[in-house]
């Protein structure tokens, strides 16, 4: 064999890269790239000696070829994997060699970090997957707006049948009905909430059963409807996870009921307040009802319907009944939406905002951090040269600076992990239950598989955050400056001085967005719990009662509301007893009334209001008070003439410049019970952060509810009556549960839940900011101090005072100071302007806000800016001048 064949031999790929072309080089790594370029003019003779081969000859160079090929492969992972754990191995001893730094690199990291993962948490359990069924992006709920102001308003059954019989859009159309149900002759009564559904409800969420079985076709026909399905929970709770409830019968409403399943642990549809389920019924009456409107409808869409398609079909169902049946549905409206949408609406208004505010944190997290490794890249710079002299090249530099910055990014990351797992907590127990049962997915609320997902991609993103532009300029520096013994690297620092004052300008401007919103989130906060409610909670005791109307007709109401009120009034400490069928601020009834004397409404547009009945005695029980005119009193019976008394809103509207009290009103269905307006009130909010809204207030002994509120004003702590509240109850009716027993400053706190959860969520948020944003302003002016240290001696030394030391440094930071008040002002006026949906009583560009916040944050500027300017005159010209 000739040399060349030998030496062919020793490089035998190289004949399989001249017979592919030379793309393989350009992907294998680039530090062999020189040997191949010496050995690839080789190539003619190569292609030469290879004709002069045999057959045999040339199967072996393949076969060597080939193997030789796979080996250079499997070698260049091989050392990347080698070179990886090199990198590891030294970005763990330089964080080791400097604690401080990394110690502090990795706690503001994890409050970053830390911040997202909690919020992203909220949002995907309260936003991005309230429910998680398998059927779940062909799900939509159906509401009809227009009947009595309502823009989500129920459903009436007439109209759901037309939607059942009419539609082709959907494969299963579901009716739900939220009831109360009474359970009796168990060892205690209990009141509690569930759903009558559709047998197909089940099928249509796509769940079964963990124990027994779903409805079934027919069990909605009368006499076969009374089966349950009860909620894992309260099977848990209430039965002691009994695996032989199956089959066996409960009393609910005074009607027996047999259990045939229990749901999956996981299942809380559509509220997590709801215990069980049994099928709804409708006969043909019922069919044709369009005047009642108490359904929720939920529909599964047929595969590749769109929700606009069925938007739009059931809007010709609607305009159809609206020629029909002009009479009911002349202003009905229905309307289709994704029911995941609908359902977190709320969680919608709110948590974007979060979000947004949590991606600023995290940014002022990293632009610390990168101030910090820009700051310590200058003590590098001599390690840095000396290892580009030696041969490394600027891409393999940056592999090594990324790789440490990869390392504070996962610490941050895992740290960020448990402060969010504590976060999340914190949010559970902050969170009054009874608001927890009414929020759809908060149940799940927790760190899940796609949290740490997230976390584990934020925690990457940072890497490019707050690694990339420091390891860029760490790479390039001055190499015969840097190599010189005793080289200043005062030059070397100047070329990222720009940099570092960009990073705090953008510290300084986020933070100042940041503390406006929290503060006008705050002012809002106070301006509604300032707000006149219109009541006075406080000694104040409330709960509820719902009388079976089996058990209890209109006439025995009657008796029954005025008997246990005349009870509690004669209870020791009691101050007064009253009755309304909604207790404040736990929901709302319209109705559509007419004014007697007044030109009749067109049909479609006739006046709608709020309403409430009460008994007397409720004013004085709940504190409103009596403007002119009187109470409702003993003598408005069922035999008197119908009375009523309007608040002060609903008289302003109805009767501007004009006296209410003398004028007869009458509810539409209810047209032969006129009312005559006896008395005003002041005005209630349903809602803390909205105005008042009109209210008429009906006697209760004309308009006999079954299910009424109980409020009790007690001299002293309300709750001390509790257990002699319970026993007049139980006098009447030792089967006759109570629900909802708690003080009606707490109902009034629970309302304010969201708006002060928020409020406090984005205070946090914002002094993170605050503090983060004085750190690195501080941490700029101190290491700008401490590289000046010889200039400053030299000017001590020229005659120069401390004051003018303390003003040449201080003057540098708040040039900064003011460009990042300037920047940030501009984004705060463009951003605030998405946060005017959830204030209330303040201004989205509110003056005072804004001018107070920037006064705090140049504050804390200027603190950051004295404290290293006062080191700076302290210092020892003699050793100043003898530092470097």
């Amino acid at each position: 064999m000739s040399d060349l064949q030998k030496q062919y031999f020793r490089r035998p790929w190289l004949w399989l890269i001249q017979l592919i072309g030379v793309i393989v080089p350009r992907r294998l790594r680039a530090d062999w790239r020189q040997e191949w370029e010496a050995e690839l003019r080789y190539r003619e003779e190569l292609l030469t000696e290879w004709d002069n081969l045999n057959w045999r000859a040339r199967l072996g160079l393949l076969w060597h070829g080939a193997g030789a090929f796979a080996d250079a492969l499997w070698l260049q992972p091989r050392r990347l994997e080698d070179e990886m754990f090199q990198d590891l191995r030294y970005g763990v001893r330089m964080m080791s060699q400097n604690p401080g730094f990394t110690l502090i690199a990795i706690f503001t990291l994890a409050l970053g970090i830390g911040a997202n993962s909690t919020i992203f948490s909220l949002a995907d359990a309260c936003m991005l997957r309230p429910f998680n069924f398998p059927n779940q992006d062909r799900l939509v709920m159906i509401w009809e707006k227009g009947q009595a102001g309502f823009v989500r308003g129920f459903v009436a059954p007439g109209n759901f049948n037309d939607f059942l019989e009419q539609s082709q859009s959907f494969e299963r159309l579901v009716a739900v009905e939220q009831q109360d149900f009474d359970l009796t002759g168990m060892d205690y009564p209990e009141r509690f909430g569930g759903c009558v559904v559709s047998t197909n409800f089940f099928d249509a969420l796509g769940v079964g059963a963990a124990l027994g079985r779903t409805f079934q076709p027919g069990e909605d026909q009368p006499g076969r409807n009374q089966v349950v399905v009860l909620k894992h929970s309260f099977w848990v709770r209430r039965f002691g996870a009994d695996p032989n409830i199956v089959g066996k019968t409960l009393t609910l409403n005074a009607k027996t009921f047999t259990v045939i399943g229990v749901s999956q642990p996981d299942f809380h549809f559509p509220f997590n307040s709801v215990e069980l389920w049994s099928p709804i019924v409708f006969d043909a009456q019922a069919k044709s009802e369009r005047r009642k409107h108490f359904l929720q409808v939920l529909g599964m869409l047929k595969p590749g319907v769109s929700v606009a398609q069925a938007h739009a079909d059931i809007d010709a169902i609607s305009q159809r009944a609206k020629r029909l049946f002009p009479e009911t549905n002349a202003r009905a409206e229905h309307y289709v939406i994704n029911m995941n949408k609908d359902f977190s609406r709320a969680a919608r208004t709110a948590l974007p905002l979060l979000m947004g505010m949590v991606g600023f944190v995290l940014l002022i997290a990293c632009a610390n951090v990168a101030n910090m490794l820009l700051s310590r890249a200058v003590n590098r710079q001599k390690e840095i040269a000396v290892r580009l002299a030696l041969g490394a090249s600027r891409l393999r530099l940056i592999r090594q600076l990324m790789t440490e910055s990869l390392l504070l990014a996962l610490a941050g990351g895992g740290l960020g992990l448990l402060l969010s797992v504590w976060g999340v907590k914190q949010f559970r127990v902050s969170v009054p239950e009874d608001f927890t049962r009414l929020v759809p997915g908060i149940d799940h609320l927790g760190i899940n598989q796609t949290t740490l997902l997230f976390t584990l991609l934020v925690s990457m993103m940072t890497v490019a955050l707050f690694g990339l532009l420091p390891a860029l300029q760490a790479s390039k520096p001055s190499l015969n400056e840097s190599l010189k013994e005793g080289a200043k690297v005062a030059s070397f620092a100047g070329s990222r001085r720009r940099l570092r004052g960009a990073l705090v300008v953008a510290e300084i401007a986020i933070a100042l967005v940041l503390l406006i919103g929290a503060g006008l989130m705050l002012r809002s906060f106070v301006a509604m719990a300032r707000e006149d409610i219109g009541f006075d909670p406080r000694n104040a005791l409330g709960f509820q009662i719902g009388l079976s109307d089996e058990k209890y007709p209109e006439e025995k109401r009657r008796i029954f509301f005025d008997q246990l009120l005349s009870r509690l009034r004669t209870l020791p400490g009691v101050a007064a007893a009253g009755a309304i069928h909604q207790l404040p601020m736990t929901g709302t009834s319209r109705a559509d009334f007419a004014i007697i004397g007044e030109p009749p409404a067109e049909k479609g547009k006739e006046l709608f209001t709020n309403f409430r009945i009460v008994t007397p005695g409720y004013f004085g029980a709940i504190g409103m008070p009596l403007k002119r005119g009187r109470d409702f009193n003993a003598q408005d019976n069922e035999k008197a003439a119908g009375v009523a008394i309007v608040d002060e809103a609903f008289a302003r509207l109805r009767f501007p410049n004009q006296e209410p009290i003398g004028r007869r009103i009458v509810f539409l269905d209810k047209p032969d019970k006129p009312m005559e307006i006896v008395g005003v009130v002041g005005n209630v909010k349903n809602k803390l952060d909205e105005i008042a809204e009109p209210y008429i207030y009906a006697a209760y002994a004309h308009f006999p509810f079954s299910g009424m509120g109980i409020v009790v004003r007690t001299a002293a702590d309300p709750t001390a009556i509790t257990p002699a509240v319970r026993g007049e109850v139980m006098a009447l009716d030792p089967a006759l549960p109570i629900s909802g027993l708690k003080t009606v400053e707490q109902i009034v706190f629970e309302r304010s839940t969201p708006k002060r959860i928020m409020t406090a969520m984005m205070g946090v948020f914002g002094v993170f900011a605050l503090l983060m944003a004085g750190a690195g302003l501080y941490a700029v002016m101190a290491y700008a101090v401490s590289r000046r240290t010889h200039e400053i001696g030299v000017r001590l030394a020229l005659g120069a005072r401390p004051r003018d030391i303390l003003r040449m440094i201080t003057r540098q930071g708040l040039k900064l100071t003011l460009a990042g008040l300037a920047f940030g002002l501009v984004g705060a006026f463009a951003l605030t302007r998405v946060m005017s949906g959830i204030l209330f009583g303040v201004s989205a560009a509110d003056p005072l806000t804004f001018i107070l916040i920037s006064l705090l944050l140049s504050c804390v500027a200027l603190l950051a800016c004295y404290l290293p300017a006062r080191r700076a005159t302290k210092v020892d010209p003699l050793v100043a001048l003898r530092c470097e």
